[in-house]
């Protein structure tokens, strides 16, 4: 019945019984027709156990409405660490189609963009498949390509964050390229408002203007291709294959424009994936780690990852991480607090298994670290590790990257 396959509440299983098929004669079963009426029943009542059980949706949140009215969308989307957000004027389609274009090019030129450029857990340019991977146990089947601020090339860079794009040699004036470019600004913009928007409807104890104040020139995006697994068999034969491995985000939050495929999960409360629908005209907004902790708890950083699309179907995505600015410090009473809830459930732990995040932001040492460090020196450590997880590195240091 329609009615009991779109019921998400608790006991929902009842909705179901009127329309069971009954058994005759009392229950006793006395031909094949009777024994599969009576099969009938238990599958039904299996698949009512299970489509039943209520699980949280994606709050959708809408910039352009009254502050009230958005107020409990973001609400239920700081519990779960996720929104779907529209209402932001971005042009997904176009970006989306950009990206395709950048990773259609030719397998050496994207290859002489590459990411390495002896500047450890610098993020620019393009990323081969194997190239990095949040835990080292797995194979994460993608390609990838970082840009952001447009730094001078002549220019002294700052610190270790920022610097020029890794264009591929030949793109200047290429419409994708100028498209990307145009969408990284317009996409920081969005999640400008929308997490100043948050800030004011959930009344967080932060400076909501300044939440990414400063890490305009650090905040960086960060496109995806996802391959199938069947695809690149020569790669890491045997090893575990993902699209992105089970994780936290370590900033103020991000912001997802993917395709029509689907994969981006994350877990609930009770330690069940949640899909993220992949639907026309939205972004996703993750909550990341280092919100979670300044917000003193308010807000939730979710344990997320991204499954390989079905077979002979890829995957796009741009994901911008919102970074504060890169001397950033976690107010000390924000790292000491006692009352800060544990950053995860009981059930998601044991859900998600081993997970790369910031800081175990249930243990007030590690919090501290926020306290003493600037932002940008510890994310830079954390990029070194991901980076040395990649395909042929034995350099992994497990040390605070996984949980």
């Amino acid at each position: 019945s329609p009615g009991f396959l779109t019921c998400r509440r608790p006991g929902a299983l009842l909705c179901a019984l009127p329309h069971l098929p009954k058994i005759p004669n009392g229950g006793m079963i006395r031909s094949r027709r009777e024994l599969i009426a009576a099969t009938s029943i238990v599958a039904v009542a299996a698949l009512a156990a299970l489509c039943c059980q209520p699980r949280p949706s994606v709050p959708l949140v809408d910039l352009r409405a009254p502050a009230s009215v958005q107020r409990e969308a973001w609400a239920a989307g700081a519990a779960l660490g996720a929104v779907r957000l529209v209402g932001h004027d971005l042009d997904i389609a176009a970006a989306l189609n950009a990206s395709r274009s950048l990773f259609a090019l030719p397998e050496p030129t994207k290859l002489a963009a590459g990411s390495l450029d002896g500047r450890p857990g610098f993020q620019r340019g393009y990323l081969a498949i194997g190239g990095e991977s949040g835990l080292a146990a797995n194979l994460e089947l993608k390609e990838g390509f970082c840009y952001g601020y447009e730094w001078p090339a002549n220019a002294p860079v700052e610190n270790g964050l920022c610097g020029p794009n890794l264009w591929p040699e030949g793109s200047e004036g290429a419409p994708w390229r100028a498209e990307l470019t145009h969408y990284f600004h317009a996409a920081a913009g969005a999640m400008q408002r929308a997490t100043a928007h948050m800030a004011e409807a959930l009344l967080l104890p932060v400076d909501a203007a300044s939440l990414l104040r400063g890490g305009e020139r650090i905040s960086i995006m960060r496109l995806f291709h996802y391959f199938s697994a069947a695809e690149h068999a020569h790669i890491a034969p045997g090893k575990p294959r993902t699209g992105s491995s089970a994780h936290t985000d370590w900033h103020v939050a991000t912001l997802i424009a993917q395709d029509g495929t689907g994969g981006l999960q994350l877990l609930g409360a009770d330690g069940a994936w949640v899909g993220v629908p992949p639907l026309a005209g939205e972004v996703v907004v993750l909550l990341g780690d280092y919100l979670h902790l300044l917000s003193r708890g308010a807000t939730h950083s979710p344990i997320h990852r991204v499954l390989l699309p079905p077979e002979r179907r890829h995957r796009y995505s741009l994901t911008l991480f919102g970074y504060p600015s890169f001397d950033a410090t976690l107010p000390a009473e924000a790292a000491a607090a006692a009352e800060l809830p544990p950053s995860h459930t009981r059930a998601q732990l044991a859900a998600a298994g081993a997970f790369n995040t910031l800081v175990n932001g249930s243990d007030p040492q590690a919090r501290l670290r926020l306290a003493e460090e600037a932002f940008g020196d510890l994310v830079l450590d954390k990029w070194r590790g991901v980076a040395a997880n990649r395909v042929g590195s034995r350099s992994y240091r497990a040390g605070s990257d996984a949980v």
